[in-house]
């Protein structure tokens, strides 16, 4: 029961944050490169890609996402803490937005922060295995 709930929780979630798991990307590698230009946009869509993989439970396609991502970064001389300050900002972003969206509604609430906790320990598998 569970799985079924976390599995379309997850498709949920990652369904109405994406743009705003995008708004704040974006604009932490924009402020990290002083600009938006080639190095931020190329960053932010290979982190971007690999959080909405991470929020459908696509494991294996976020680990790929990851892998590329730290590349990406090292190429770009990003310092790796930067990428893990900006996931923990986003699983901080979304546990506020989980829990405005479901004020009121404790079941609500738990299910989604159930979703948030599945995606953050499969990022920290993500994280081992890179």
């Amino acid at each position: 029961m569970f799985a079924r709930t976390y599995s379309k929780t997850s498709q949920d979630i990652a369904r109405w944050s994406e743009p705003l798991v995008a708004d704040q990307i974006y604009a932490a590698y924009e402020r990290a490169v002083c600009a938006r230009n080639e190095v931020s946009e190329t960053l932010g869509r290979q982190h971007c890609r690999m959080w909405r993989n991470l929020l459908c439970g696509e494991t294996q396609r976020a680990q790929f996402a990851r892998r590329d991502l730290v590349k990406l970064a090292r190429m770009a001389s990003v310092d790796l803490a930067l990428v893990e300050e900006i996931d923990a900002a986003i699983f901080d972003f979304l546990l506020g937005v989980v829990l405005r969206r479901c004020h009121g509604s404790e079941a609500a609430a738990r299910i989604d922060g159930l979703a948030l906790v599945q995606a953050a320990s499969t990022l920290g598998e993500i994280r081992m295995a890179a």
